[in-house]
């Protein structure tokens, strides 16, 4: 017992300052950029770069306390021949929690809401990762009119998480409750951890995009809640999501090719993931698949090409 009581005041003593060294810093080295726009009761977090009248492109995270940051090499390119918004969804990095749930029906008004009130130039094209497409699945179906396509970074599937192995569930599902989360962040275990995790599922990015990539990092404190809470309603999101396709929507789906780790199960994911795939571009009669060298985080390891695929896209859609 004596032992526990050492270790809780080491903790104590070294971990605070340390967390809150880190806060001082992140504020301090990442200004906050950009602005802020209600949305009933909160307030999101948005970057409006480039201009011009033709169509905005949308980037919409994945599973990711990054939020905007994960797009900012990416948008500062395309923002020289477009209008282009990133943003944080609700709790993730510097956008406000608010009290609705974490579902997809919130999750898209709040996204229309945005764009609507920030009188964008439209249509709308979409570029997304990871969880995008199961939100964007649910946008498109709800507000149509205004989107002419999408390029979607290896996205999950309404089907993909109970085709996955029962270790890749629980591994993506299962985090600390939100009471545990409260006392860990102080005392900064979550940065220490997720910087060292990160670090591998980025290895193979490129430098600028790791630099990038610590602006998330720094500010972890501020959205880590809000990404736990996105990974424990992945079933809830799936869910609500089945049935919806893309319908007449373009879409451009851009493949991972390697595991984000090499072990036998995020091999077998990977052959889940390639599966899903052609579900998504067979449900848009525009669909068109693109595997990458790359693993999942396609906009850090093949950034150039990212930006390459959607102005080439948008070109074509918007002839």
């Amino acid at each position: 017992m004596q032992t526990v009581f050492i270790i809780v005041g080491l903790l104590l003593l070294i971990g605070i300052p340390y967390e809150q060294y880190a806060r001082y810093k992140a504020k301090k080295n990442y200004p906050i950029i950009g602005d802020f726009v209600d949305v009933g009761g909160h307030k999101l977090h948005y970057v409006k770069k480039g201009s011009g009248d033709t169509a905005t492109i949308v980037f919409e995270s994945g599973a990711d306390f990054g939020g905007h940051v994960v797009w900012k090499s990416i948008q500062a390119k395309l923002s020289q021949n477009f209008t282009t918004l990133s943003y944080d969804r609700v709790g993730i990095l510097h956008s406000q929690r608010g009290d609705n749930p974490k579902d997809v029906a919130s999750i898209s008004d709040e996204l229309h809401t945005m764009l609507e009130k920030l009188d964008l130039p439209k249509p709308y094209i979409f570029v997304g990762h990871s969880l995008a497409g199961l939100t964007l699945r649910a946008f498109v179906n709800k507000y149509p009119e205004h989107v002419v396509g999408m390029v979607l970074l290896d996205p999950t599937h309404p089907d993909a998480l109970e085709m996955f192995s029962k270790k890749i569930q629980k591994m993506y599902t299962s985090f600390p409750p939100q009471w545990l989360i409260s006392i860990l962040l102080p005392l900064g275990i979550i940065r220490i951890l997720f910087t060292k995790l990160i670090a591998k599922f980025t290895a193979d990015a490129i430098p600028s995009e790791k630099e990038n990539y610590e602006e998330a990092l720094a500010y972890i404190d501020k959205g880590f809640q809000a990404y736990a809470e996105e990974f424990t309603a992945w079933k809830s999101l799936s869910q609500e999501t089945k049935g919806l396709e893309f319908n007449t929507i373009p879409v451009v789906l851009l493949g991972a090719t390697k595991p984000p780790l090499n072990d036998k199960a995020h091999i077998e994911g990977l052959e889940v993931m390639k599966k899903v795939h052609q579900k998504t571009v067979e449900s848009s009669p525009n669909g068109k698949y693109i595997p990458v060298d790359s693993a999942h985080t396609i906009q850090f390891e093949q950034p150039d090409f990212v930006v390459e695929t959607v102005e080439r896209f948008a070109k074509e859609i918007l002839k």
